[in-house]
C-alpha cells in the first residue's frame, strides 16, 4: 500500500489544510477504506462457502477481486471488474514511471548535462535525456516483470518500507530546517506559525478554495488502494476469522495512515521555502537537485519505485491472460470448478485456474519444466513473457509524455479508484448477503424471526454477524451512493483541470 505515491500527500495537505482538514480527510478516508475492504472479504466469504468449511481452515482459498463480482452480478461484472484492475494497475505503471523519472533528474542532468543540445536549457516537460535515463531503467527492471509469480521477491518488502521511510524522513528533517534554521532565514517566506494552513486557502475566493479541496480529495483516496490485493492475501491466511481478518487490515491501513499523516504535514510545510509558497506534486521536486541529502532519498525512493514494478505488471498481465483464456473458452468455462489435469489435451480452464492467484505462489509445488505437458508449458512461457514486456513498455512509453504525476493520481482518484474500492465492493456486499439470507432463510421476508437457534449456529460465522450487526448493511449503502456521487464530482473536477 505505501509506495511513491505518498509523495504527493503534501500537495494534498497543502490545499486540503495542513494541521486541519488535510489530516482529517486522511483519517476520515483511512476508516472508510477499512470498512470497505472489510466488506469486500465479507462478500468474498459469504460467496465462497467452501472456503470457510473447517477442514479447510488451512487451505490455500480460492477468492479473487473478479470472483466475488462475478457471483454478484454474473460474467459481464467479472469482465468490467478484470477490466478495471488491468486498468488501475497500468496507469499506476505509468505514475511510477514519471516518479522515477523525476527521482533519476540529478543523475540524468549529471550525465547528459542540464541543457538540450542547443545549449537551450530544458522547459518544464519531460525532456529526451530524462526520459532516456528513466527507459534504461526500465529496461534493467524488465526480466523481473516476466516471472511467474512475485514469490521470489518476497524478501524486498521490508527494503521498500525501509527506503520509503528514509525519504520521509529527509523530507521531514529539510522541512524542520526550512522552518527553525537560521541557514534557510534568506529563503523563508514567513513565520511557520503564519505559513500553517487549516482549511483550504480562500485569498482567491470560496470557489478556489473548493477547486483546491477537490483537487486534493483523488490524492488521499488513491494512497489507500490495495483492494486487487486483498483477497490474494487472505487467501494466505490460516484459520482466517472475522476479528482475525480484520486485526490484520486494520493494522496495515492505520499503520499506513500514521505514515502518511506524517509525510503530509512535514512535507507541506517546505512549501515556505519554495518560491510560489507551495510544495509540487512530487515533493521531492521543490528541493534543489544538488541537496546530496535529498540526491540519498531520491536514490532510496528509485529503489522503491523499482521493486514496485513487478508488483503492477504481474497482476496485470495475468488478468490480460485470463481475459485471454476466458475468450478460448467462448462463455463455457466456469472458473471456479476444480478441472481434471488427467488428460494431456490442452483446456483455457487450466490457464484461468492457474493465474487465479497471481502474487504469490509455493516455490516447491510449482515445476516449471512441465514434464507433463513441456511444449504446451513453453508456450506459456512465451506468452507471459511477451504479455509482461508489452504492458510494461507501453505503459513507460506513455510516462515519457506525461509531465507531471499528480494527473495520474488524479485520474486514478477521481473515478478509477472509488469504483474499485468502495463502489464494488459495498454492491457486492449487498447483493450477496441478501442472495444468501433469502437462500438460506427460505425466502421469507420475516424469516430472521422465524429462524430456530439451532438453525441459526448452522449459519456461517460471517452471516450469524449481520443479523445483530446491520450497521455493515448501512455502512455498505452509504458507500455506494456517496461515492457514486463523489465519482461524477470527481470526473467533473478532473476533466475542468485537463482542459
Amino acid at each position: 500500500m505505501v509506495g511513491g505515491g505518498s509523495l504527493s500527500l503534501p500537495l494534498a495537505f497543502h490545499q486540503a489544510g495542513k494541521m486541519f482538514l488535510g489530516p482529517l480527510l486522511l483519517i476520515a478516508v483511512a476508516h472508510i477504506v477499512k470498512q470497505s475492504i472489510i466488506l469486500l472479504v465479507d462478500a468474498a466469504v459469504l460467496s465462497h462457502p467452501v472456503d470457510s468449511k473447517p477442514e479447510k481452515a488451512h487451505v490455500k482459498g480460492t477468492k479473487s477481486f473478479e470472483s466475488v463480482a462475478f457471483e454478484a452480478f454474473g460474467p459481464k461484472a467479472r469482465q468490467f471488474s478484470m477490466g478495471l484492475i488491468w486498468t488501475i494497475c497500468f496507469f499506476t505503471i505509468i505514475g511510477y514511471a514519471v516518479l522515477l523519472r523525476d527521482m533519476l533528474l540529478p543523475f540524468s542532468d549529471a550525465i547528459f548535462g542540464a541543457k538540450e543540445a542547443d545549449g537551450s536549457t530544458p522547459s518544464d516537460g519531460p525532456s529526451l535525456h530524462h526520459n532516456l535515463t528513466m527507459l534504461a531503467v526500465i529496461l534493467l527492471v524488465t526480466p523481473l516483470c516476466t516471472m511467474k509469480n512475485l514469490t521470489s521477491l518476497d524478501k524486498v518488502g521490508a527494503l521498500s518500507m525501509l527506503s520509503i521511510f528514509s525519504v520521509a524522513c529527509c523530507v521531514a528533517y529539510r522541512s524542520f530546517q526550512c522552518n527553525f534554521s537560521p541557514a534557510f532565514e534568506d529563503r523563508r517566506l514567513m513565520p511557520w506559525s503564519e505559513y500553517i494552513n487549516y482549511v483550504p486557502d480562500t485569498k482567491h475566493g470560496f470557489l478556489s478554495a473548493i477547486h483546491d479541496l477537490l483537487n486534493a480529495v483523488p490524492i488521499l483516496l488513491s494512497v489507500f488502494m490495495c483492494h486487487f490485493n486483498v483477497l490474494p492475501v487472505h487467501n494466505e491466511l490460516s484459520n482466517p476469522t472475522s476479528a482475525r481478518v480484520e486485526k490484520l487490515f486494520s493494522t496495515s491501513i492505520w499503520g499506513a495512515g500514521v505514515f502518511y499523516l506524517f509525510v503530509g504535514v512535514s512535507g507541506s510545510m517546505y512549501g515556505n521555502c519554495s518560491p510560489d509558497g507551495m510544495v509540487k506534486g512530487n515533493v521531492l521536486l521543490s528541493f534543489d537537485k544538488d541537496d546530496t541529502l535529498l540526491v540519498i532519498g531520491r536514490l532510496c525512493l528509485s529503489l522503491t519505485i523499482t521493486l514496485a514494478f513487478p508488483v503492477l505488471v504481474v497482476p496485470c498481465r495475468d488478468v490480460t491472460l485470463r481475459a485471454f483464456a476466458s475468450h478460448d473458452c467462448e462463455g463455457d468455462c466456469n472458473q471456479f470448478e476444480v478441472i481434471d489435469d488427467s488428460n494431456d489435451s490442452h483446456d483455457p480452464r487450466d490457464v484461468i485456474d492457474e493465474l487465479a492467484e497471481p502474487l504469490l505462489g509455493d516455490n516447491s509445488l510449482i515445476n516449471e519444466d512441465g514434464p507433463n505437458h513441456p511444449q504446451q508449458n513453453v508456450e506459456k512461457n512465451t506468452q507471459r513473457i511477451i504479455v509482461s514486456i508489452v504492458i510494461f513498455w507501453c505503459g513507460a512509453a506513455v510516462a515519457c509524455v506525461v509531465q507531471n504525476v499528480d494527473v495520474v493520481w488524479e485520474i486514478l482518484g477521481s473515478s478509477l479508484s472509488l469504483m474499485m474500492g468502495f463502489v464494488i465492493p459495498a454492491s457486492c456486499f449487498l447483493v450477496i448477503l441478501r442472495r444468501v439470507l433469502t437462500t438460506t432463510l427460505d425466502s421469507s421476508r420475516d424469516e430472521e424471526a422465524r429462524i430456530s437457534d439451532d438453525e441459526f449456529q448452522s449459519l456461517p460465522t460471517s452471516l450469524q454477524d449481520y443479523r445483530t450487526k446491520t450497521g455493515k448493511q448501512k455502512m455498505a449503502s452509504f458507500l455506494v451512493v456517496f461515492f457514486i456521487g463523489m465519482m461524477l464530482l470527481l470526473s467533473g473536477n478532473n476533466l475542468f483541470n485537463l482542459f
